[in-house]
């Protein structure tokens, strides 16, 4: 059981139980919006109510009880609070995953989503993780949700790591391939929540920019996250998006336009 604190879109506070604190952790972040790995250590905080308790021999066994809270910084960056911004992209990542799976070689088994779940249990083993993979694949993409515990690091800190591997993945499933279909991959629905909490922020950015009638920066985000950004403000008349600055400080900034009537 968990229980949910404040409004939806600035919820600051989620209590949540599980077998082990770990476990109790990843479920209130889950309350909070938020997918394994997707926050920093630095970007919330957990006091323990209940440690848990073995029991013997499985009997009076007590789950974890923890509640966690987000700082300052995780409300800023994602737009929960506050009109601030961080000055500096979020650093640092699981690189030496991304090494070790620096040189990919080709994969001796028939078939595209033979090879690409060949990959990723291969990955995932490297990692020490137990988690299933399901891949659905269409004409022109090839699609991999991968469901299970403490995929954090999987997932990498905001979703560095888990992209890095999906670069790689069509590189191995399709080397030396002269037509390559889209390899996407996903864990524990990180993806889209990483999605809507973009959309909500750029949205709530985009009013700022209107109402106070100057452009507004937003934090620096990856490619990938900009790309949202710019979709989900595509259709306002009010308000219009361009990327400035250089990797990884890229930025996008949304500017009020004489012309928008809402």
């Amino acid at each position: 059981m968990s229980r949910r604190s404040g409004n939806r879109g600035k919820r600051q506070l989620a209590k949540a139980s599980g077998r082990t604190v770990e476990q109790a952790v990843q479920r209130a972040l889950a309350e909070l919006d938020f997918a394994p790995g997707e926050l920093a250590e630095d970007q919330y905080q957990m006091t323990i109510i209940i440690p848990p308790e073995e029991g013997f021999m499985g009997v009076g066994a007590v789950d974890a009880v923890v509640e966690v809270a987000l700082t300052d910084e995780a409300l800023e960056f994602f737009g929960l609070d506050g009109d601030a911004q961080p000055d500096e992209l979020l650093q640092s990542q699981e690189d030496e995953f991304e090494d070790d799976l620096d040189d990919v070689q080709p994969l001796a088994v028939e078939g595209d989503a033979a090879r690409l779940r060949a990959f990723l249990e291969r990955v995932l083993a490297d990692l020490g993780l137990e988690a299933d993979v399901r891949i659905t694949e269409s004409a022109d993409q090839l699609h991999a949700e991968i469901t299970g515990d403490d995929l954090g690091i999987f997932i990498g800190r905001r979703g560095q790591t888990i992209d890095a591997v999906e670069y790689l993945a069509s590189i191995a499933v399709f080397a030396g391939a002269s037509t390559r279909k889209h390899v996407e991959l996903d864990a524990e629905g990180y993806k889209g929540r990483r999605q809507r909490q973009i959309e909500r922020v750029a949205t709530r950015k985009a009013q700022e920019a209107v109402k106070r009638g100057r452009p507004v920066q937003l934090a620096p985000m990856t490619p990938a996250e900009r790309k949202i950004v710019h979709l989900v403000l595509k259709e306002r008349a009010d308000v219009s998006t361009a990327s400035d600055g250089r990797e990884p400080n890229r930025a996008v900034v949304i500017t009020p336009t004489r012309s928008g009537g809402r």
